[in-house]
């Protein structure tokens, strides 16, 4: 727990809001998405689907609302979900989307988006692999990456990828992202 703690305030030291940020792309992620303050009707059924869960989830309400944003913001179609935590995940990402979800990685497909927790992440052919399964407009989400050391050291080898132009730092959660047409930046964000 202290570590945690300690891990949040030096992201709150290194974060920004939307006007640090000089990427269009990112800009407008941030500004129309992760702050999009419209309430939807579906918020209550993902704070009855987070206290139902079983598990000892790491998902703020405000970062579930985030996750089930993205699909739509993103025209998000294909997604893979590589976690223990499918049906939460799958649940909170389907409400109000028409999304196609696989659990297991179909050879043949690229993903629009990818969801992994960081913690199954153990070897660079690992993240290679994700790499493959991807698209120009793919992302990547990333849970519990300020979780530990070795959970940091991971993100940090994602980030350094030459493959990877745009990381986006939330704390709960890490976006990456493959745009051909960007230069290679990083972005540490409050939400």
């Amino acid at each position: 727990m202290l570590f945690r703690t300690k891990a949040y305030f030096k992201f709150l030291f290194k974060s920004t809001n939307q006007h640090g940020v000089h990427s269009p792309f990112v800009y407008n992620l941030v500004t129309k998405c992760f702050y999009n303050t419209k309430e939807k009707t579906i918020y209550s059924t993902l704070k009855s689907i987070l206290k139902k869960s079983d598990h000892k989830t790491e998902f703020k309400y405000r970062t579930a609302k985030l996750l089930n944003r993205i699909p739509s913001y993103l025209e998000i179609k294909k997604v893979l979900i590589h976690t223990n935590y499918t049906d939460v995940i799958t649940q909170i990402l389907t409400l109000d989307n028409t999304i196609l979800i696989d659990k297991i990685a179909d050879n043949k497909k690229e993903y629009d988006m990818i969801y992994v927790d960081i913690n199954q992440l153990q070897h660079p052919q690992e993240i290679e692999a994700l790499f493959i399964k991807m698209h120009n407009n793919s992302v990547i989400i990333l849970n519990s990456i300020w979780e530990s050391e070795s959970t940091i050291a991971v993100w940090n080898q994602i980030k350094e990828n030459s493959k990877v132009t745009v990381t986006i730092d939330t704390f709960y959660l890490g976006f990456v992202f493959i745009r051909t047409e960007q230069a290679k930046e990083h972005f540490t964000i409050r939400i």
